[in-house]
Protein backbone atom coordinates (compact mmCIF):
# COMPACT_ATOMS: atom_id res chain seq x y z
CA UNK A 1 0.00 0.00 0.00
CA UNK A 2 1.43 3.01 -1.06
CA UNK A 3 2.17 6.09 1.85
CA UNK A 4 1.15 9.66 1.83
CA UNK A 5 1.42 11.24 -1.29
CA UNK A 6 1.61 14.85 -0.04
CA UNK A 7 4.28 16.31 2.29
CA UNK A 8 3.25 19.41 4.45
CA UNK A 9 6.43 21.81 5.92
CA UNK A 10 5.08 24.19 8.75
CA UNK A 11 8.00 26.42 9.20
CA UNK A 12 8.20 29.24 11.81
CA UNK A 13 9.95 31.69 13.88
CA UNK A 14 8.16 29.94 17.03
CA UNK A 15 10.37 30.98 19.70
CA UNK A 16 9.13 34.59 18.58
CA UNK A 17 5.64 35.91 18.21
CA UNK A 18 3.16 33.49 19.59
CA UNK A 19 1.16 33.81 16.60
CA UNK A 20 3.09 31.04 14.66
CA UNK A 21 1.87 28.57 17.46
CA UNK A 22 -1.73 29.52 17.34
CA UNK A 23 -1.52 29.11 13.44
CA UNK A 24 0.30 25.44 14.09
CA UNK A 25 -2.38 24.03 16.34
CA UNK A 26 -5.19 25.31 13.83
CA UNK A 27 -3.48 23.41 10.85
CA UNK A 28 -2.38 20.61 12.42
CA UNK A 29 -6.26 20.61 13.60
CA UNK A 30 -7.70 20.71 10.04
CA UNK A 31 -4.92 18.55 8.40
CA UNK A 32 -5.91 15.62 6.11
CA UNK A 33 -4.97 12.11 7.49
CA UNK A 34 -3.50 10.75 4.78
CA UNK A 35 -0.76 13.96 4.37
CA UNK A 36 2.93 13.80 5.98
CA UNK A 37 3.65 16.90 8.14
CA UNK A 38 7.28 18.01 9.44
CA UNK A 39 7.27 21.29 11.24
CA UNK A 40 11.06 23.20 11.26
CA UNK A 41 11.95 26.11 12.82
CA UNK A 42 13.92 29.52 12.01
CA UNK A 43 15.45 32.00 13.95
CA UNK A 44 14.74 35.95 15.37
CA UNK A 45 15.67 38.92 14.76
CA UNK A 46 18.96 38.91 16.59
CA UNK A 47 17.86 42.03 18.24
CA UNK A 48 14.65 41.75 18.61
CA UNK A 49 15.49 38.44 20.29
CA UNK A 50 17.80 40.73 22.82
CA UNK A 51 15.01 43.06 23.67
CA UNK A 52 12.77 40.19 24.80
CA UNK A 53 15.51 38.62 27.31
CA UNK A 54 15.92 35.81 24.79
CA UNK A 55 19.36 34.18 24.09
CA UNK A 56 20.03 35.46 20.15
CA UNK A 57 21.90 32.16 19.57
CA UNK A 58 19.21 29.77 20.15
CA UNK A 59 16.30 31.35 18.99
CA UNK A 60 15.07 28.15 16.80
CA UNK A 61 15.97 25.93 19.64
CA UNK A 62 13.48 27.70 21.94
CA UNK A 63 11.19 27.73 18.67
CA UNK A 64 11.63 23.80 18.55
CA UNK A 65 11.10 23.49 22.16
CA UNK A 66 7.93 25.12 22.30
CA UNK A 67 6.01 23.81 19.42
CA UNK A 68 7.24 19.94 20.85
CA UNK A 69 5.49 21.33 23.83
CA UNK A 70 2.29 21.91 21.46
CA UNK A 71 2.35 18.52 19.70
CA UNK A 72 2.53 16.95 22.91
CA UNK A 73 -0.27 18.50 24.50
CA UNK A 74 -2.46 17.46 21.85
CA UNK A 75 -1.53 13.83 21.24
CA UNK A 76 0.51 14.57 18.51
CA UNK A 77 3.07 11.47 18.30
CA UNK A 78 3.98 11.58 14.25
CA UNK A 79 4.84 14.49 13.61
CA UNK A 80 8.85 15.87 13.97
CA UNK A 81 10.20 18.99 14.86
CA UNK A 82 13.59 19.98 13.30
CA UNK A 83 15.75 22.47 14.35
CA UNK A 84 16.71 25.30 11.56
CA UNK A 85 19.35 27.96 11.69
CA UNK A 86 20.23 29.95 14.33
CA UNK A 87 20.96 32.50 12.23
CA UNK A 88 19.22 34.58 9.63
CA UNK A 89 21.28 34.51 6.19
CA UNK A 90 23.23 31.19 7.49
CA UNK A 91 24.77 29.91 3.77
CA UNK A 92 27.86 27.95 2.66
CA UNK A 93 28.55 25.23 4.88
CA UNK A 94 26.39 26.01 7.65
CA UNK A 95 23.32 23.77 6.59
CA UNK A 96 20.95 23.54 9.35
CA UNK A 97 19.38 20.21 9.97
CA UNK A 98 15.73 21.98 8.97
CA UNK A 99 16.75 22.38 5.87
CA UNK A 100 18.42 19.38 5.04
CA UNK A 101 15.11 17.31 6.43
CA UNK A 102 13.48 19.81 3.91
CA UNK A 103 15.20 18.17 1.04
CA UNK A 104 15.44 14.83 1.96
CA UNK A 105 11.72 14.60 3.29
CA UNK A 106 10.81 16.35 -0.65
CA UNK A 107 11.80 13.36 -2.55
CA UNK A 108 9.90 11.18 -0.48
CA UNK A 109 6.39 12.28 -1.67
CA UNK A 110 4.70 13.50 -5.17
CA UNK A 111 4.00 17.17 -4.04
CA UNK A 112 5.46 18.99 -1.08
CA UNK A 113 3.93 22.40 0.31
CA UNK A 114 5.72 24.47 2.47
CA UNK A 115 3.98 27.35 4.98
CA UNK A 116 6.28 29.68 6.18
CA UNK A 117 5.70 32.44 8.84
CA UNK A 118 9.18 33.81 9.24
CA UNK A 119 12.14 34.49 7.35
CA UNK A 120 12.89 32.10 4.96
CA UNK A 121 16.29 30.98 5.87
CA UNK A 122 15.52 27.54 6.13
CA UNK A 123 14.03 27.76 2.67
CA UNK A 124 16.62 29.27 1.33
CA UNK A 125 19.02 26.83 2.65
CA UNK A 126 17.25 24.16 1.35
CA UNK A 127 16.97 25.64 -2.39
CA UNK A 128 21.14 25.46 -2.11
CA UNK A 129 21.45 22.89 -1.43
CA UNK A 130 18.72 20.91 -4.25
CA UNK A 131 18.28 23.76 -6.14
CA UNK A 132 15.75 21.04 -8.01
CA UNK A 133 13.35 21.58 -5.34
CA UNK A 134 11.97 24.55 -7.12
CA UNK A 135 9.95 21.41 -9.24
CA UNK A 136 9.22 19.46 -5.74
CA UNK A 137 7.87 21.90 -3.58
CA UNK A 138 5.60 25.07 -3.08
CA UNK A 139 6.05 27.51 -0.77
CA UNK A 140 2.90 29.92 0.92
CA UNK A 141 4.58 32.94 2.36
CA UNK A 142 3.52 35.44 5.29
CA UNK A 143 6.16 38.13 4.61
CA UNK A 144 6.93 41.46 2.77
CA UNK A 145 4.82 44.20 1.36
CA UNK A 146 2.54 45.25 -1.57
CA UNK A 147 4.42 46.07 -4.21
CA UNK A 148 3.93 49.89 -3.99
CA UNK A 149 5.03 50.11 -0.09
CA UNK A 150 7.84 51.95 1.40
CA UNK A 151 7.22 50.37 5.20
CA UNK A 152 9.40 47.44 5.86
CA UNK A 153 7.96 43.69 7.08
CA UNK A 154 9.85 42.01 9.76
CA UNK A 155 9.84 38.41 8.00
CA UNK A 156 11.39 39.61 4.92
CA UNK A 157 13.90 42.47 6.61
CA UNK A 158 15.44 39.74 9.07
CA UNK A 159 16.53 38.12 6.44
CA UNK A 160 16.61 40.11 2.92
CA UNK A 161 18.85 37.60 0.93
CA UNK A 162 17.32 34.76 1.97
CA UNK A 163 13.99 36.23 0.82
CA UNK A 164 15.69 37.11 -2.52
CA UNK A 165 17.46 34.19 -3.15
CA UNK A 166 13.80 32.53 -3.11
CA UNK A 167 12.38 34.92 -5.12
CA UNK A 168 14.99 34.71 -7.74
CA UNK A 169 14.83 31.19 -7.68
CA UNK A 170 11.80 29.79 -9.43
CA UNK A 171 10.25 28.10 -6.95
CA UNK A 172 5.77 27.93 -6.90
CA UNK A 173 5.18 30.94 -4.41
CA UNK A 174 2.09 32.67 -3.14
CA UNK A 175 2.98 35.53 -0.53
CA UNK A 176 0.22 36.97 2.11
CA UNK A 177 2.24 41.00 2.40
CA UNK A 178 2.22 43.22 5.56
CA UNK A 179 -1.12 44.45 4.22
CA UNK A 180 -2.82 41.56 4.48
CA UNK A 181 -2.17 38.96 7.41
CA UNK A 182 -2.30 42.39 10.03
CA UNK A 183 -5.77 42.28 8.95
CA UNK A 184 -5.59 38.94 10.61
CA UNK A 185 -6.89 40.32 14.23
CA UNK A 186 -8.79 39.18 17.38
CA UNK A 187 -10.02 40.45 20.45
CA UNK A 188 -8.28 40.08 23.89
CA UNK A 189 -11.26 39.54 25.40
CA UNK A 190 -12.16 36.90 23.00
CA UNK A 191 -8.35 34.65 23.54
CA UNK A 192 -9.34 35.25 26.77
CA UNK A 193 -13.28 33.97 26.84
CA UNK A 194 -13.32 31.77 23.63
CA UNK A 195 -9.82 30.57 23.39
CA UNK A 196 -9.05 29.49 26.92
CA UNK A 197 -12.29 28.68 27.45
CA UNK A 198 -11.97 25.68 24.42
CA UNK A 199 -9.66 23.39 25.82
CA UNK A 200 -6.66 22.58 27.47
CA UNK A 201 -4.67 23.52 23.89
CA UNK A 202 -6.62 26.71 23.64
CA UNK A 203 -5.99 27.24 26.97
CA UNK A 204 -2.20 27.12 26.65
CA UNK A 205 -2.13 29.02 23.42
CA UNK A 206 -3.94 31.81 25.15
CA UNK A 207 -1.52 32.12 28.10
CA UNK A 208 1.13 32.50 25.01
CA UNK A 209 -0.64 35.12 23.92
CA UNK A 210 -1.34 37.32 26.87
CA UNK A 211 1.77 36.78 28.18
CA UNK A 212 3.62 39.85 26.73
CA UNK A 213 6.71 41.32 27.74
CA UNK A 214 6.78 44.24 30.42
CA UNK A 215 7.67 46.40 27.89
CA UNK A 216 4.56 45.47 25.63
CA UNK A 217 1.01 46.99 27.06
CA UNK A 218 -1.42 45.09 25.91
CA UNK A 219 -4.25 46.35 24.43
CA UNK A 220 -7.73 45.21 22.90
CA UNK A 221 -6.84 42.99 20.28
CA UNK A 222 -4.49 40.97 19.15
CA UNK A 223 -2.62 40.39 15.64
CA UNK A 224 -2.51 36.74 14.56
CA UNK A 225 -1.07 37.12 11.27
CA UNK A 226 0.45 33.58 10.82
CA UNK A 227 -3.08 32.59 10.99
CA UNK A 228 -3.14 33.97 7.30
CA UNK A 229 -1.65 30.36 6.13
CA UNK A 230 -4.20 27.99 7.22
CA UNK A 231 -6.21 28.06 4.45
CA UNK A 232 -3.65 26.92 2.53
CA UNK A 233 -3.07 24.27 4.21
CA UNK A 234 -4.80 20.10 3.43
CA UNK A 235 -8.07 20.12 5.21
CA UNK A 236 -12.07 20.66 4.93
CA UNK A 237 -14.01 23.58 5.49
CA UNK A 238 -14.68 26.84 4.29
CA UNK A 239 -11.42 28.84 4.87
CA UNK A 240 -9.91 28.07 1.93
CA UNK A 241 -8.36 30.56 -0.65
CA UNK A 242 -8.44 29.89 -4.66
CA UNK A 243 -4.91 31.52 -5.65
CA UNK A 244 -2.35 30.72 -8.57
CA UNK A 245 0.80 30.48 -7.86
CA UNK A 246 3.08 33.80 -8.22
CA UNK A 247 0.35 35.77 -6.99
CA UNK A 248 -0.24 38.44 -3.46
CA UNK A 249 -2.99 37.75 -1.84
CA UNK A 250 -4.23 40.52 -0.78
CA UNK A 251 -8.53 41.73 0.75
CA UNK A 252 -9.16 37.82 0.41
CA UNK A 253 -8.64 36.61 4.33
CA UNK A 254 -11.97 36.43 6.37
CA UNK A 255 -10.54 36.94 9.62
CA UNK A 256 -13.64 36.10 11.52
CA UNK A 257 -14.40 33.19 9.60
CA UNK A 258 -10.69 32.07 10.82
CA UNK A 259 -11.07 32.49 14.49
CA UNK A 260 -14.54 30.90 14.69
CA UNK A 261 -12.87 27.86 12.35
CA UNK A 262 -10.26 27.60 15.49
CA UNK A 263 -12.00 27.37 18.01
CA UNK A 264 -14.57 24.70 16.67
CA UNK A 265 -11.91 22.78 16.04
CA UNK A 266 -10.33 23.16 19.41
CA UNK A 267 -13.65 22.75 21.57
CA UNK A 268 -13.55 18.99 23.25
CA UNK A 269 -9.58 18.44 22.10
CA UNK A 270 -8.00 17.22 24.94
Amino acid sequence: MAGPAELLVVDNDFGGDPDGLVALAHILLRCSPDVTVMVTTSPLDPGLAEVAGADPLTTASQGAELAGQLLELMGIKDVRVIVGAEAPGTGGNQVSAAARAIVEMSGRFERTTILCGGPLTNVAAALRLDPALTEKAALVWVGGTLADAERGEYNSDTDAASAAEVAASGMPLVRVPYEEYTQMTVAVDAVKNELAAASRVGSWLAERLLDVPPFVQLGSTLTLGDNVLVPFGPGPGPTGIAAEWGTVIHRQVDSAGLWRDLIRHLVGVR
